[in-house]
């Protein structure tokens, strides 16, 4: 745990819940209060943060991060920042409780109030009763074993009477659904439950901002909605004042009353959500290439300007669907124009005549009395991209690791190109098996890209002719030729992960794993990603197992989805197929593409020329075209 989210995290919440002190008039915020009722700051009527021309330049580094920033959130709002990794987000979020620059050092220009107190003037602990952080990771931020000792951990150090920490924490609990597991252990929840312990543990100390880093980045898509769903009840119920950086839009859009959109250190749009995804614009990633923003995009909103478009018309600001309910609608007053871009027909794939990896009855824990892994049976082709998905620990990471040996295998359960791998030494599984870990820096040897990529090569004896020939090879598909003489760890963390995929590449493997690959990136770099995933397969016909959470993306890239269940395979087939079984995603903990459902509910109508669930916006736009000529 960072140190600036330590001490964030020891309390940081103000009037959420129903107030003890008659003092305080709950639709008036021009004062904030200490817990006497005594005023500590005054601010303009109802704002809690006020940022003028704010610059600010890390330690050490030439340029700034944030540049001429200027912001105003007034109580009650719901604010999502969105932009491309690297653009100074989590840097605004740290200045909300001054751990820029009272933390993280550097230069800050402007001015900076929050709450009624001046950021420059305020040490991080001042901020203690004000602000509530909540982080990407709760395993990071949480500090005690039990539910209810976390949640009164900020109050006791706060020195609040235990009567009060007691109705506190029963409160908190209360509001975000874990009442009954106030005495349950930590390791005993689900990552949604932890992130809601997190939230409970701010919420407790009565915060008058909330302030959340992609709090659902780690959590599987039934926690992302369980912590959606809490967030939108504080501030609907409660006006809680929130603002929060999300790259998983889908399920947020119609929550929060305000988008903000950065682009390399400053602000360039800030209005309503409607109006944030209603037209398409570009910012700058990391590498200042361009990016558009319909990358991070509702999907439904894209479906809007897609349809829009089909039908020849203007998509106005106030039609921009935020839901799936409303993307539906918008169908009904829309009348789609047949497109120009036919959807191409599908293709029955060749069945290889020998499976790439076959698993059969593969049963594994680390304790032999509590199996991880159960019965286990599936068969893996070449030249395919294969979706694993599941709830947290219901054994996926276990399942990739055996395939690459860092977990002992049975022997004659796993064989890869017909050889048993329990039989097979550790370089004889790397030949054949790329691993490629969550954290691309946990996989870096060397201090220079191309002797990174090389770095396989050379301890596998390979002669230097080659090395050379493949090293550049892998270095142009994955657009690092102009770094290879760089650190890996100077460059960004989209070009981190190419790296971390080109050192496997380049061993040309026949099976790649990817660990959770578009953890933390936003839906641009997912979608580079895969599209580097997909040279891969053209290239050397590699089969790609991806562990991932990212229903949107199985749907767009994935040939197959298989699904743990408890350690069991409770679904192999194709994408659209499980997206039809909805009890089989409630059970694991998955939530269908908006798309498909928009597109499932428009089935269910009847009155669009029969048609049948997709994945695509561009594929249900086309087939309500065809449904449009049909009628005329």
């Amino acid at each position: 745990m960072s140190v600036a989210s330590f001490q964030a995290d020891g309390g940081a919440f103000a009037r959420t819940f129903h107030s003890d002190s008659p003092e305080l008039d709950q639709n008036d915020c021009s004062s904030a209060y200490d817990d006497s009722g005594g005023e500590i700051g005054i601010s303009p009527a109802g704002r809690v943060v006020d940022l003028s021309r704010i610059t600010y330049t890390y330690e050490s580094e030439a340029l700034p991060v944030l540049h001429d920033v200027s912001l105003t959130v007034e109580r009650g709002e719901f604010v999502l920042i969105l932009g491309p990794s690297g653009c100074g987000k989590s840097t605004l979020l740290h200045l909300m409780n001054g751990s820029v620059p009272h933390l993280m050092g550097g230069t800050l220009k402007g001015s900076a109030t929050i709450c009624g107190k001046v950021v420059a003037d305020t040490k991080v602990p001042d901020f203690a009763t004000d602000v509530g952080m909540v982080f990407q990771d709760p395993d990071a931020q949480i500090i005690n074993t039990r539910v209810r000792d976390e949640v009164c951990f900020g109050l006791e150090n706060l020195c609040k009477p235990v009567d009060e920490i007691m109705k506190r924490q029963a409160e908190a609990l209360e509001f975000v659904g874990l009442s009954d597991l106030g005495d349950r252990s930590i390791f005993e929840l689900s990552g949604g439950q932890k992130q809601r312990v997190s939230i409970a543990a701010v919420l407790a100390a009565r915060p008058s901002l909330l302030v959340l880093d992609e709090p659902t980045a780690n959590l599987d898509p039934a926690g992302m909605a369980e912590v959606f769903a809490v967030l939108a009840r504080l501030n609907r119920e409660h006006g809680t004042t929130i603002i929060m950086v999300e790259h998983r839009v889908d399920e947020l859009a119609d929550k929060v009353s305000r988008v903000v959109m950065m682009d390399r250190g400053t602000i360039v749009f800030d209005g309503s959500p409607r109006a944030a995804f209603s037209s398409r614009k570009v910012v700058h990633s990391e590498e200042a290439n361009v990016v558009p923003t319909a990358s991070w995009f509702p999907q439904v909103s894209e479906f809007g300007m897609d349809l829009a478009q089909a039908a020849n018309t203007q998509l106005r600001t106030a039609q921009v669907p935020l839901s799936v309910e409303e993307a539906v609608a918008l169908c009904s007053t829309l009348s789609a124009a047949p497109m120009q871009r036919e959807i191409p027909p599908e293709t029955q794939a060749r069945r290889a005549t020998e499976p790439l990896l076959s698993i059969r009855s593969l049963s594994f824990g680390y304790d032999r009395r509590a199996p991880i892994l159960k019965d286990v049976n599936f068969e893996l082709e070449s030249n395919r991209i294969v979706a694993l998905l599941g709830r947290n620990g219901s054994g996926k990471t276990t399942l990739a690791r055996m395939l690459v040996g860092i977990n002992e295998t049975p022997a004659g359960v796993i064989h890869l190109g017909g050889k048993d791998i329990s039989k097979l030494g550790a370089r004889e599984i790397a030949a054949e098996v790329g691993y490629v870990f969550q954290n691309p820096d946990h996989q870096f040897v060397t201090d220079q890209v191309d002797e990174e990529v090389a770095y396989g090569l050379r301890v596998r004896g390979f002669a230097d002719s080659e090395v050379a020939r493949r090293v550049e090879d892998v270095l142009s598909v994955v657009d690092l030729a102009r770094y290879r003489h760089r650190s890996p760890f100077s460059l960004s963390l989209g070009e981190r992960r190419r790296l971390s995929v080109a050192t496997m590449m380049v061993l040309e493997p026949r099976l790649l794993v990817l660990d959770e690959p578009t953890i933390g990136q936003d839906h641009e770099r997912a979608q580079q990603l895969m599209g580097l995933m997909a040279r891969l397969r053209e290239r050397y016909s590699t089969t790609i197992l991806m562990i991932t959470h990212d229903v949107r993306l199985v749907a767009e890239w994935a040939d197959r989805a298989l699904v743990l269940r408890s350690g069991e395979i409770a679904f192999d087939g194709a994408p659209i197929e499980l997206f039809a079984q909805s009890a089989l995603l409630q059970s694991t903990g998955l939530l269908p593409p908006p798309i498909y459902e928009v597109s499932r509910r428009l089935s269910e109508l009847g009155s669009n020329g029969g048609l049948k669930p997709v994945l695509s916006s561009q594929a249900l736009v086309a087939a309500l075209a065809a449904a449009s000529q049909g009628r005329v």
